[in-house]
């Protein structure tokens, strides 16, 4: 889906392990990506009211070496294509892989990108044109609630009904 010129979209952004999936550690392969209860039909809420679907998350597990950035690349490519074969379009996914106690020295660093530092945010927040005050972001940890004040938006921590939540919410 390309950007439309000068029209804000408005978007949410989510984070990833323990809000839109369960959250045991270092997911980093498509076969171990359990969707938390009611989150597919939830982002499909979301993609009928026309939200871009921007996931932001902190993927400290590259930096320690608990898997590596291609299969990243891997897992965010195979959700990307299941939720639409599902009808539910996943616009974006932007993450960090550094981390200041990584083991891996390219990635072991302190960076505004990993929340609460809010660069993901910003980043995606350009390219897609978003209107933050239309905007809203949903998360499960104090740093995502940070990264989402920092930015301007509206945030809510995952409930266990995240397609009653964003229904309320929209």
């Amino acid at each position: 889906m390309k950007k439309r010129k000068n029209i804000l979209q408005k978007a949410v952004f989510l984070d990833r392990d323990g809000t839109i999936n369960y959250d045991y550690g270092y997911v980093h392969k498509f076969t171990d990506f359990k969707f938390r209860k009611f989150v597919i039909q939830g982002l499909r809420y979301l993609s009928n009211k026309k939200y871009l679907l921007l996931v932001v998350t902190n993927q400290a597990g590259v930096a320690k070496c608990k898997f590596k950035i291609r299969d990243l690349f891997i897992l965010n490519r195979k959700l990307k294509s299941f939720l639409k074969r599902k009808n539910i379009i996943l616009s974006d996914i932007e993450y960090c892989p550094y981390h200041p106690d990584g083991v891996v020295k390219k990635y072991k660093k302190k960076s505004p990108y990993r929340k609460p530092g809010n660069l993901m945010i910003k980043k995606l927040q350009k390219k897609w044109n978003v209107d933050i005050k239309k905007s809203f972001m949903i998360g499960d940890k104090k740093s995502d609630k940070l990264a989402a004040l920092k930015s301007g938006l509206y945030f809510e921590y995952a409930n266990k009904n995240f397609y009653r939540q964003v229904k309320k919410i929209d």
